[in-house]
């Protein structure tokens, strides 16, 4: 989900449930603790691949969320205590809380984090390292417009307005409340047009921006493909990649580092072998759920000599490219 709504609904869950005053040091805890969690985005630095697969478990499981849940409540609670023996702040001692008051807002904001990205299709392992099988529940899509309006209806209401930040948080926690029951409701009536195994053999993923409809991603053993369902008809056939032969090549790039990490995390992944002119060849793997009819947003894999041997490993994301040996 995007930090906005990671913010807001962090933050109006701890402001929903206590005594209506603003407490700055409760405030940066249940801030803090909803963007948390993500402090795993500094791997990506290493390689996209490498944060993509640490991204489903650790600071994503409850496990993790507690961790940093912890680690955020230190750090609020030293800084407001700093701050607090400022002779020139008389109003920070006013920001004190205890420490157990502090972490339960921490905690809040992160286990906030975690529902989010569940509700917006991430397939986390909530219970590493005790299980690692993930889960999602896909009622919205990542950066889901419907949310980032509900956020901002939050920060209306806290400026100019200056409504107290009690109500406006229980009114934008009712909403986010009342929306996803009726997402519920409306991808419950649209799974009744397709049959979704368990197994992992297919997954759902909410369209981005629509109240109504989805995509269902299937994996055969030809070819990756996409549905469209909705809550008002059949599923529609949306796009096909087939998975091609497994030569010699393909089977390498498997071993490969980043090829590895991908296909921990992808369950429609399948490869593009291109041969170049000086007679090298390239294996990269996508996902079908990064593609659109006219190509893929995301690619990893690696290139090799015309004897074979791997020399170099490389992912691109969008326009950015990173390479490793």
């Amino acid at each position: 989900m995007d930090p906005l709504t990671h913010v807001v609904i962090g933050r109006a869950v701890v402001a929903a449930g206590g005594d209506g005053r603003r407490s700055r040091a409760i405030g940066a805890a249940a801030i803090l603790g909803a963007l948390s969690p993500d402090i795993d985005s500094v791997i990506a630095f290493s390689g996209w691949d490498r944060y993509v697969r640490a991204h489903q478990f650790g600071t994503h499981s409850i496990l993790g969320t507690m961790t940093m849940a912890a680690v955020t409540a230190v750090v609020v609670e030293r800084s407001a205590n700093a701050l607090a023996r400022r002779p020139d702040e008389p109003r920070a001692k006013a920001s004190a809380e205890r420490f157990p008051t502090i972490f339960g807002a921490a905690l809040a904001g992160a286990l906030s984090h975690i529902a989010l990205d569940l509700i917006s299709g991430a397939r986390i392992a909530i219970l590493w390292p005790l299980l690692s099988r993930r889960v999602s529940l896909p009622l919205v899509a990542m950066a889901d417009p419907w949310l980032v309006v509900i956020s901002i209806l939050w920060l209306l209401m806290l400026w100019p307005a200056r409504i107290e930040v009690r109500r406006a948080s229980q009114v934008v926690v009712s909403a986010t409340v009342i929306f996803l029951c009726f997402k519920a409701a409306m991808l419950g009536v649209a799974l009744r047009h397709v049959e979704v195994a368990a197994d992992g053999g297919r997954a759902v993923e909410a369209r981005w921006g629509s109240l109504t409809d989805w995509f269902v991603f299937e994996r055969s053993h030809d070819e990756v493909r996409m549905r469209s369902i909705a809550s008002r008809g059949p599923a529609v056939f949306v796009l096909a990649r087939p998975l091609g032969a497994d030569t010699p090549l393909v089977q390498a790039s498997r071993s490969l580092e980043d090829v590895r990490n991908f296909l921990a995390v992808h369950e429609f992944a399948f490869p593009a072998e291109t041969k170049e002119d000086d007679g090298r060849v390239s294996v990269m793997w996508s996902d079908l759920r990064y593609c659109w009819s006219t190509g893929c947003g995301v690619w990893v894999g690696g290139t090799f000599d015309v004897t074979g041997r791997a020399i170099a490993q490389e992912i691109r994301v969008g326009s950015v490219v990173q390479r490793r040996p």
